[in-house]
């Protein structure tokens, strides 16, 4: 991760000292606090820290396969093309500008599209930058395939959305943060469709998906089902009164 990313030479920001005095502050009020990847380390490792899917949460009518795309949205590919999305947000502050590396893995998508190209597959890059919040949507809908970071180990927000969108996800899944999750919510580890690839295996990974289509299909029917059970608003909504409940009971009981 070091090697591709763009502030490592910036020590207001890649900074050791400045980094564990940050967490310390933030561990020193805190009674519950919500992460989602495993990433124990420092001051993630800590009992009041937990794995909470359901914190980042979405809202299904919002994020629906089913939702209209605007004209001035709308993409005209030939028939058959199949269309692999990939976004990154402050991508000018976020991408190395000597090597055009960032960790969203930008520099390894942009060289294979053209590989897979090459190779005879109809494929074509919808590339977001920087685009709106409320509109990016019409452009994750219009996708086949959503493809993200390959190094860092877990996603964000764009595979959730994706998954929600009912569309088949690949990122990179770090074995042992999930391993790690698994203690808190194995069902969530066991169920989720997301495809795992790395810089080695994501050609393999795409052609694959690229020659069949069914499987494209069943990985996004089940990521639909996956982000409504586990981060639908409703399921954010009930976690979060249960959590509020159990800490204000905790805290009654201390006093």
């Amino acid at each position: 991760m070091c090697d591709i990313c763009p502030w490592r030479n910036k020590p207001e920001v890649c900074s050791d000292e400045r980094n564990l005095e940050w967490g310390a502050f933030r561990n020193s009020p805190a009674d519950f606090q919500f992460t989602l990847g495993g990433n124990r380390k420092d001051y993630n490792d800590d009992p009041r820290v937990h794995e909470v899917p359901e914190f980042y949460c979405l809202a299904p009518d919002f994020w629906s396969p089913d939702l209209t795309i605007p004209i001035e949205h709308r993409l005209s590919y030939p028939p058959g093309t199949v269309r692999i999305y990939h976004a990154v947000g402050n991508y000018e502050l976020r991408t190395d500008p000597t090597t055009g590396r960032n960790l969203k893995s930008t520099h390894i998508y942009l060289p294979l599209i053209d590989r897979l190209k090459v190779e005879g597959y109809p494929v074509e890059l919808i590339f977001a930058r920087d685009i709106p919040n409320r509109e990016v949507r019409f452009y994750q809908a219009q996708a086949d395939i959503v493809v993200d970071m390959l190094t860092f180990g877990f996603f964000g927000a764009n595979v959730r959305e994706a998954m929600m969108l009912g569309k088949p996800a690949v990122c990179y899944l770090r074995p042992e943060w999930l391993e790690s999750m698994r203690k808190e919510i194995p069902d969530y580890v066991n169920e989720l469709p997301v495809v795992s690839a790395t810089p080695e295996t994501i050609h393999d990974v795409l052609v694959d998906l690229i020659e069949h289509p069914e499987k494209r299909k069943e990985i996004g029917r089940r990521s639909r089902e996956f982000a409504i059970k586990w981060h639908s608003a409703e399921a954010g909504a009930r976690r979060m009164d249960k959590i509020y409940s159990d800490l204000l009971k905790s805290k009654r009981k201390t006093v």
